[in-house]
């Protein structure tokens, strides 16, 4: 063989090594993509879970967000805080869980599901809307908007 056919010979081997690093690296972004999307559910999940351990294990918050949830304007000044910051974190993980959607990293089913979870806590409940209401500038306007449309609120 001349050095030219060994020269082509090279070229196809090089074009091949092309391929399959292609590939390898096609199926290892496909397994950290799924990585990621993994670590996100089990971080809201997680967060989920300590929401609710902090109203089964600690004396009267249980109590005090039902009562919030009635009607915040009954709350003593220690009350409300301790109802707006249980609640400013339950309201981010919403928040954050709606940019994730927007920006595509959770699918449509996915975001469903979490935005009716929410609901359940917010729907027909005055304290939330009064929250909302006195929180409504700190959150993203794309998720304001989402509020506002999902609660009947015009702003």
């Amino acid at each position: 063989m001349k050095l030219s056919d060994w020269a082509h010979v090279a070229e196809i081997v090089g074009a091949v090594a092309v391929i399959v690093t292609l590939a390898y690296l096609a199926v290892q972004i496909e397994q950290n993509t799924i990585a990621v999307e993994a670590s996100t559910r089990q971080g809201r999940l997680a967060y989920g879970r300590e929401q609710a351990e902090l109203l089964i294990t600690q004396p009267g918050l249980a109590e005090l967000v039902m009562k919030a949830e009635k009607n915040a304007n009954d709350l003593t000044d220690e009350e409300r805080l301790l109802f707006y910051e249980f609640t400013t974190w339950r309201m981010a993980t919403w928040e954050l869980t709606y940019q994730e959607y927007v920006d595509g990293l959770i699918d449509e089913e996915t975001w469903l599901a979490w935005d009716g979870y929410y609901l359940l806590f917010v729907t027909g409940k005055p304290g939330y809307r009064k929250f909302y209401s006195d929180t409504r500038q700190q959150w993203d306007s794309r998720f304001m908007t989402h509020v506002d449309n999902t609660l009947g609120l015009t702003k």
